[in-house]
């Protein structure tokens, strides 16, 4: 296992960031809060379990720390300050990322991650359950099983007396939090911020990154190079379609993006209910915790959960019997007429900057590749849509033209959704600067040149993350298999429905095109 992480950790960690993604964002300068690994090819491997990781050890800050009476420590604090966190976490064994009042305490990472800093002297009693009263923000949410390296937490936090004394990364004050958290959660740095730094807005882009199985795209070991070629050209032709800015309806949720307007609400449960309870008598399903939506198409979705984007997330695990004819759905429609209950809206758009297969990677024998993609933001399942569909495309379960149809305003098309396993959030990039070049956002830029909170994430990746990843790249194990064979099974829909979204979309297209020409000549002339 040593060795197998030494590889991995080498060729995921040294990856450059194409500049082309800045040059798209309209500020002078932007300082991304990257992990900052070394891209040269002399980058030395990373081994678990050397000898040499060392925990960080900076100057505690000068007050008191005492025992929490869990074996945590706590620092005595003197007055209150906004403050941005930027943590790292393995979310397997966790049900995403934001605290939901429904589930357990231990069961998100902001539940574990708020009961730490409320042990270490960050939130007041009277403020502790309520994120709320404190302000708390995150730079982005995750999805159950998925990781991350880069996601960064704003709150007005109590801090002790001289918090950043000898401790100009904010280093000290994190290993405290870390002393009451679990190994598989960790706070690099916390360093303060302005009261109007907003870490959601501010963020200018999230890049994750997506390792998969070469067997699935159809890479063989015994593959050669030229055939390798091939397989990387044709599935980065079908990633490439994702790229610009695109209405993503089809890849998340779509209710949870839009108002539900009086009495739609009511019916669309009722209709909510009637498929769930034909569901249950076909598959045996467990609860999400992501929550139900009210559109119909999604709980239709619900028979083969390959497809569904509300199913629960360890779907891949569950077995799936052979579907009974009447409960054949349809898979793909197109809006002919307005529907108020089922409109589209901004924030159903999203811009995204790269979606790209990098180069074929072999440890132990296993060989995978890395998917990146970046945007501007991301909406629930979105990126896990995005991979399954454009692998469902590669084996040719769905046809090519089914993500440029899927982008359309007024397709509605059922999508597969791949596991969660192995997406990890790796970078974020903030504006740091105003348009005169002078600094904004000091504790921001701290936390991107900070080599002592490069240094922890670094380590947090070799002992925590790595392990975890290098349970999920072979393709016969869990989650790989069964999901590829559900996919396999479930992944197609009829030839008629696809021709109807093809020809409306011709039609649309035409009108769009028409209507776009003449308004340029009339504005020329």
């Amino acid at each position: 296992m040593a060795v197998a992480a030494a590889t991995r950790s080498s060729w995921l960690l040294r990856r450059p960031f194409s500049s082309t993604i800045l040059a798209r964002c309209a500020y002078p300068t932007l300082l991304r809060t990257t992990v900052c690994f070394s891209h040269s090819a002399s980058a030395p491997a990373l081994a678990l379990g050397s000898a040499s990781l060392t925990p960080n050890t900076p100057s505690p800050p000068p007050t008191t720390c005492s025992s929490d009476g869990g074996g945590g420590m706590r620092w005595e604090s003197t007055r209150k300050k906004r403050v941005v966190l930027r943590i790292g976490y393995v979310g397997s064994e966790y049900r995403g990322l934001q605290k939901q009042r429904e589930l357990s305490a231990d069961s998100t990472i902001e539940s574990v991650l708020e009961s730490a800093i409320f042990k270490s002297g960050g939130i007041l009693e009277s403020n502790y359950g309520k994120l709320q009263k404190v302000g708390w923000e995150r730079s982005s949410r995750t999805d159950k099983g998925v990781h991350s390296l880069a996601t960064m937490i704003s709150l007005k936090m109590e801090i002790p007396d001289r918090a950043w004394d000898k401790d100009p990364d904010g280093i000290a004050l994190a290993n405290i939090i870390n002393s009451n958290l679990p190994n598989n959660i960790k706070v690099f740095s916390i360093l303060p911020a302005q009261r109007s730094f907003d870490v959601r807005r501010e963020c200018l882009y999230r890049e994750y990154f997506y390792l998969l199985p070469a067997e699935i795209i159809g890479i063989k070991n015994g593959s050669t190079s030229e055939e390798v070629q091939e397989h990387l050209i044709e599935f980065n032709s079908i990633l490439k379609g994702f790229k610009g800015n695109h209405p993503f309806h089809n890849y998340t949720a779509r209710a949870k993006y839009r108002k539900v307007l009086a009495g739609a609400h009511r019916r669309a449960k009722e209709t909510s209910s009637t498929v769930n309870s034909i569901s249950e008598m076909v598959v045996n399903q467990s609860t999400s915790g992501e929550g139900a939506t009210s559109d119909p198409d999604e709980e239709y979705s619900e028979f083969p959960s390959i497809l569904d984007s509300s199913a629960p997330e360890d779907n891949c695990k569950t077995d799936h019997p052979e579907l009974p004819e009447s409960s054949v759905q349809i898979q793909a429609r197109w809006l002919h007429e307005p529907n108020e209950s089922d409109r589209l809206s901004a924030s159903h758009f999203r811009d995204i900057l790269n979606c790209s297969c990098g180069d074929l990677q072999s440890s132990s024998g296993t060989q995978f590749v890395e998917l990146t993609i970046c945007g501007v933001s991301f909406m629930l399942h979105q990126i896990r849509k995005m991979v399954g569909t454009a692998v469902a495309v590669k084996r040719g379960l769905l046809p090519k033209d089914i993500i440029e149809l899927s982008l359309a305003k007024f397709s509605r098309i059922v999508l597969p959704i791949a596991p969660s396993e192995v997406l990890i959030l790796r970078d974020n990039s903030f504006c740091t600067r105003n348009k005169q070049g002078s600094i904004v956002r000091p504790g921001i830029q701290s936390i991107t040149e900070s080599k002592e909170m490069k240094k922890g994430v670094t380590e947090f990746y070799r002992a925590a993350l790595l392990p975890e990843l290098a349970k999920y790249l072979d393709p016969s194990l869990p989650p790989w298999q069964e999901w590829v064979e559900n996919l396999d099974h479930f992944t197609g829909i009829p030839e008629p429905q696809l021709d109807e979204v093809r020809t409306a979309y011709r039609v649309w297209r035409d009108d769009y095109d028409r209507v776009k020409m003449a308004r340029k000549s009339s504005g020329s002339g």
